[in-house]
């Protein structure tokens, strides 16, 4: 069955990170590659999601942009591009979370060449699913599940690491 269609059981396969969910017409997102139940799903985790105590808490919405890349067009592209440059910049350069925004201004101000990068299959093991089973659990494994997911979605780029370097260099 192709992503995005709804089968018999009345589920939809969301074409950015493959959960099936019951399908509705909802609200998407303009350029996000989202189903419309996925992305209310993100919505209603991300406002219950504590905003303090997780140290990569400020990364969910960067990994969930990334595994929801939509398609090659202009805003997708700067979007996928913008949020790769801040999981690497917290995952493999070791910038404090609380310092990334004013750091993604600096580069949207004077961007790189963005180009589209053909997304990974799979785009992560995990999905904004783990993180809603994970909601109401004790603080260290909300952190723990939190990592794994933002973690998980950096590692499946791999093959496009050496890109997002160099887009990162425009901060040097």
């Amino acid at each position: 069955m192709a992503l995005g269609r709804t089968g018999d059981d009345g589920l939809e396969a969301c074409p950015g990170c493959g959960d099936r969910l019951p399908a509705t017409d909802g609200a998407t997102h303009p350029y996000v590659g989202a189903s419309s139940a996925c992305w209310v799903r993100f919505a209603e985790v991300n406002a219950v999601l504590p905003q303090g105590g997780t140290p990569l808490r400020r990364l969910v919405t960067d990994a969930y942009m990334v595994q929801h890349p939509g398609v090659p067009e202009r805003r997708a592209v700067q979007s996928v591009g913008t949020h790769l440059v801040g999981l690497h910049l917290v995952l493999e350069r070791a910038l404090p979370p609380a310092e990334l925004s004013a750091a993604l201004q600096r580069l949207l101000a004077r961007p790189p060449a963005w180009r589209w990068l053909t997304p990974p299959e799979p785009n992560g093991l995990l999905t904004i699913a783990s993180l809603e089973v994970a909601i109401g659990r004790p603080p260290e494994e909300l952190s723990r599940a939190i990592e794994a997911y933002v973690r998980g979605v950096w590692t499946a780029w791999a093959p496009h690491h050496a890109q997002v370097v160099v887009w990162a260099q425009a901060l040097d």
